[in-house]
């Protein structure tokens, strides 16, 4: 459901977690919910913050019980230092405002304040944890995208999300059966894992649009430096562009049987004839 506007972004609740807090305020909790979702808001608002100071155009943000996803219209792959910085601004909110309150107000200060506290340092801390959706599996992805590639990143840190969302499930199913107060960790395990499980879906579209942002990037710049990759007719064009790398250029010298160099292709070629052909193409097909 939207929610409104805030500097030009849109914002959103999952269905899910709208209906979950309606259930929770019907259960007498609704200051409880008003706090977290609060907490959460913030917390992305510091995202949009950040990207305006980057220049990254966010175009919506979709709210979750342990913060939201954000629509980036520019691929912050192409930058990983900016897909770092904007990662970091929420949990270092959402930190600082639990830090604030603790040290002006004290620990316990009063009901609703230290709900406050506590659900602002979890979901700092929480999003730290490195793996996707959370932030601190943007900011590995930011790191790993330069050694590995952009896309073999976001696989492995969306597959580690979705191990940890099942060994956060896990746990709740343990507390409800030893101490029933494990639902709280259920729900988020559960909302954890499709999160996961949806990055690892967009990950070919959010892939192509790294790649045609890149060239884009390139006809803006005028220049990007190269790495050259020496490769056979029968390979797949899908195969070579895993290999692409934040700030560098792709540039593929295809052999024969004789080792002779039959054509030379750069990564707009690539990305066109891949468009073009669809996932099965080959060097032949260009």
């Amino acid at each position: 459901m939207k929610i409104g506007r805030i500097a030009g972004v849109g914002f959103k609740v999952n269905p899910f977690f709208l209906v979950l807090g309606i259930i929770y305020s019907y259960l007498g909790l609704f200051w409880e919910v008003v706090i977290i979702f609060s907490a959460v808001l913030i917390h992305e608002i510091a995202h949009i913050i950040m990207g305006l100071i980057m220049g990254i155009k966010i175009a919506q943000i979709e709210l979750l019980p342990f913060g939201g996803q954000a629509q980036i219209e520019e691929l912050t792959g192409l930058e990983p230092e900016k897909e770092i910085y904007v990662a970091l601004a929420g949990p270092i909110i959402s930190i600082t405002m639990a830090g604030i309150c603790y040290f002006f107000y004290g620990y316990p200060a009063g009901n609703y304040l230290d709900i406050f506290i506590k659900v602002n340092f979890l979901l700092g801390v929480f999003n730290l944890l490195p793996a996707l959706p959370l932030d601190g599996g943007r900011i590995l992805r930011a790191v790993l995208s330069r050694v590995i590639g952009y896309k073999k990143a976001t696989r492995r840190m969306a597959l580690v999300g979705k191990g940890m969302s099942v060994v956060v499930f896990g746990y709740g199913i343990y507390l409800t059966f030893t101490q029933f107060s494990g639902a709280n960790l259920i729900i988020i395990g559960v909302f954890f894992f499709w999160a996961a499980n949806r990055e690892g879906l967009f990950m070919e579209y959010a892939f192509m649009r790294f790649l045609i942002n890149k060239k884009n990037e390139l006809s803006k710049n005028g220049l990007l430096s190269c790495k050259q990759v020496v490769s056979r007719p029968e390979t797949r064009i899908k195969n070579i562009l895993d290999l692409t790398k934040p700030n560098h250029y792709i540039l593929v010298v295809v052999l024969d049987d004789n080792h002779r160099v039959i054509n030379v292709y750069g990564e707009a070629q690539l990305i066109e004839c891949l468009l073009e052909k669809g996932p099965q193409a080959t060097l032949a097909d260009c």
